[in-house]
């Protein structure tokens, strides 16, 4: 039987683990890895894309696929509390394709990398049957990196933004349906904001883009507490009511899109509750005791976000 991702992970931890140099502050297991060596310390990340399993060429534009990984990268960065600088891109294509594709991906990975000031230093191509695409994004830690296990018992759970819009554009695509362009649009090229606020006060945070239960569980079970989300302070959020109307008419649980919908691109993050504020983002649940288990109103969420295994 296939091993899940969790356990893929730890495998290679396990493995590469045996190999650290000196100078390795975070690898294997956070959003990114932290080099201390450096000065100030480098923050590295890599993500990658594979036509029909993270994107379709029936949906995504070129200049969309190129945008939407580049967004994977840099959100990893700003959830380790980095400043992403760099960029290396790598494409493998069909030798059907012709340069006007290569430029629009290239297109899609400038617009994005230019909202944020970070260059495009160098790659490779490469033939495949299938599209490819990976970025490597690297960045500078100008204070203490943000790790996963840093949650407290008694500290506050807050969102950058309310995740599940991406999900509702899955939804609407796979049905086929004419709906508002900017649904599906959250889904094929998801917009992503530096958060600020957050990185100047949070104890541990993480990247939601495979699901706000998957990835609460990463933060969860590196700090060995449990994460109790409230369905009530959820659906305070501004744009609950909407997202709610719309998993209405398609008859689908809006929760269920929220909690482990996933490539939304937005962080959870957990705070002491002495410098929490309104500003930080969307308050949501509690830090509790426990021993590394995601909670909605006190139950055990069982279902979980995007796996690949």
């Amino acid at each position: 039987m296939q091993e899940s991702e969790e356990a893929l992970i730890r495998l290679l931890s396990e493995e590469f683990n045996k190999s650290f140099q000196s100078g390795v502050e975070i690898g294997i297991g956070d959003d990114a890895a932290v080099i201390s060596k450096f000065s100030p310390k480098l923050v590295a990340t890599v993500d990658m894309a594979v036509e029909d399993i993270h994107f379709r060429r029936d949906w995504s534009t070129p200049f969309q696929i190129g945008a939407k990984i580049t967004t994977a990268s840099l959100a990893d960065i700003f959830a380790m509390g980095g400043q992403p600088n760099y960029l290396l891109v790598a494409l493998a294509l069909s030798a059907n394709e012709n340069s006007q594709v290569i430029a629009e991906i290239a297109q899609g990975v400038r617009d994005v990398a230019d909202r944020f000031d970070v260059t495009v230093i160098g790659g490779d191509l490469s033939k495949s049957e299938k599209m490819v695409l990976s970025v490597t994004a690297l960045g500078e830690m100008t204070a203490t990196p943000i790790k996963r296990g840093g949650a407290k018992i008694g500290q506050k759970i807050y969102l950058s933004a309310l995740p599940g819009l991406s999900a509702a554009g899955l939804s609407i695509l796979n049905r086929s349906l004419d709906r508002p362009r900017y649904v599906v649009e959250a889904h094929l090229n998801p917009k992503l904001t530096k958060p600020e606020k957050l990185i100047q006060c949070a104890t541990a945070m993480c990247d939601i883009s495979d699901g706000l239960s998957t990835d609460a569980l990463h933060i969860a079970q590196a700090s060995n507490v449990d994460l109790n989300f409230s369905r009530d302070l959820i659906s305070k959020s501004n744009d609950f009511k909407d997202l709610s109307e719309l998993a209405t008419e398609l008859n689908e649980d809006v929760f269920k899109w929220i909690l482990n919908g996933g490539e939304d691109h937005f962080f959870i993050a957990t705070v002491d509750p002495i410098v929490a504020s309104d500003d930080l983002g969307i308050y949501v649940g509690m830090v509790e005791a426990g021993s590394g288990k995601v909670l909605l109103d006190g139950a055990e969420i069982s279902s979980q976000g995007y796996q690949h295994f």
